[in-house]
């Protein structure tokens, strides 16, 4: 959700400053002969404002304090029917009418008479900075961002700093469709709040790497969402990132498994078709128990429907299971095997096939026992399903200093990215 422009109370302290000082040299002035308006030199007169114009704006103010607006616009016809202004008397009109455009939510009407207003020598610079966030917001709240976006430019070049209106100017240029002004300034706005040790709202992480991906900036939309996530690590947020890395070119088809691994744990399977190709992958890669577990996780969620015989997902089922069983009741044969091998791949395998049988800490112990013996081909794959095993019984520390050994390593395409968000997620609070 965006933020909000100034509300009701917000414009009834810029009507304030908008009318102080307009009053006091009108209650005080006689109906005397027009004064030139002060230049502001010593020893000149102070500029006034005449009875039949200072009367009615009295009465205006007294009106706009009662939120009476139209009443209100009534009086100061009433002071604008005055002929031969002096350049101080239409300086105090139109900062009370530039105070009902303000109350009455009509930006034009403050804009103008803003501009009129701060073209003489009276108006204080913090009056002008108010005036100037009372007409963005206006221009704002009404869907003008074009010339929101000016008005709070001007303020900007006043000097005006404050952090709510940096981040209406950056969503201004954010809904006028200026994505290029819009990830700048979202930019300098996250980065100056992390760099004060703050995390900044959700919505800028979210509308900067929008503005990113509509400029077709990659790597920057990339990157803007692995920083969502180390801060805001929702589902939601963690499956934007993953269909990221599932959409990288050439992503290595061998390393999608480990994809779908890391997928289950930070972001969850999300539609039939996750799980049913998750389980095909494991099943083709001799991970039928692990594929069996997949499946059943389908069904449970609702995702998955048993249906008749024949339909291609019980054709599926019907093999995982029928692999799995077998695989099942040749472990122990597996594992003598294994201990005769030189390489340490089958000992994995099968110290895998008994994780997911349920053996957690006999499974993970004959996997570490494995790369201590040595892996000869795709040893670092082997690392990094391990570390989606550490991370799925909360052996976090383990996980992370595996990490540390696969960091830099970017063969197969996609595999930097596999381990830089297993350290995201691992990380996280």
């Amino acid at each position: 959700m965006m933020h909000k422009p100034t509300g009701v109370r917000g414009l009834l302290w810029c009507v304030a400053l908008l009318l102080a000082g307009a009053t006091g040299p009108a209650a005080a002035q006689s109906a005397s002969a027009p004064q030139p308006a002060a230049s502001g030199a010593a020893g000149e007169a102070a500029p006034t404002v005449r009875a039949e114009i200072a009367t009615p704006l009295i009465e205006a103010q007294r009106l706009l304090g009662e939120k009476n607006t139209r009443a209100a616009a009534d009086k100061v016809r009433l002071a604008e029917a005055v002929p031969d202004k002096t350049a101080y008397e239409q300086h105090v009109l139109a900062r009370v009418k530039g105070a009902i455009g303000v109350l009455s939510g009509d930006a034009d009407l403050a804009a103008a008479q803003y501009q009129i207003a701060s073209t003489g020598p009276w108006m204080k610079l913090a009056d002008k900075l108010s005036t100037l966030q009372a007409v963005a917001s206006l221009y704002y709240h009404a869907k003008n961002y074009t010339k929101a976006i000016d008005a709070f430019l001007d303020y900007k070049q006043l000097g005006g700093n404050d952090p709510t209106l940096n981040q209406l100017l950056a969503q201004s240029y954010y809904l006028n469709a200026d994505y290029a002004n819009a990830a700048k300034a979202l930019e300098a706005i996250t980065g100056q709040t992390l760099a004060q040790g703050k995390v900044p709202p959700e919505i800028q992480f979210k509308l900067l790497a929008d503005a990113r991906g509509r400029l077709r900036d990659t790597a920057g939309h990339t990157r803007v969402l692995e920083t969502l996530v180390q801060h805001y690590p929702s589902q939601a947020n963690w499956r934007t990132l993953m269909s990221r890395l599932w959409a990288r070119p050439q992503l290595a088809t061998r390393l999608q498994l480990e994809v779908f691994r890391l997928q289950l744990l930070n972001a969850g399977l999300a539609d039939a078709t996750d799980y049913t190709d998750m389980a095909a992958l494991a099943l083709q890669e001799g991970a039928s128990i692990e594929a069996a577990k997949i499946l059943e996780q389908g069904y449970a969620a609702g995702l998955l429907a048993r249906g008749e015989k024949g339909t291609e997902l019980q054709r599926l089922t019907d093999k995982v299971n029928k692999s799995a069983t077998e695989d099942r009741a040749s472990l122990e044969k597996d594992l003598v095997r294994a201990r005769t091998l030189p390489d340490g791949l089958a000992l994995f395998n099968y110290g895998f096939n008994l994780f997911h049988t349920g053996q957690t800490e006999r499974g993970v112990a004959q996997m570490e026992q494995a790369l201590g013996k040595g892996i000869a081909r795709n040893a670092d794959m082997a690392r990094l399903r391990l570390v989606a095993v550490y991370a799925e019984v909360k052996q976090r520390d383990k996980a992370l200093k595996l990490l540390t050994e696969l960091a830099g390593k970017t063969d197969p395409i996609g595999f930097d990215d596999c381990v830089r968000y297993w350290n995201l997620f691992l990380q996280r609070p």
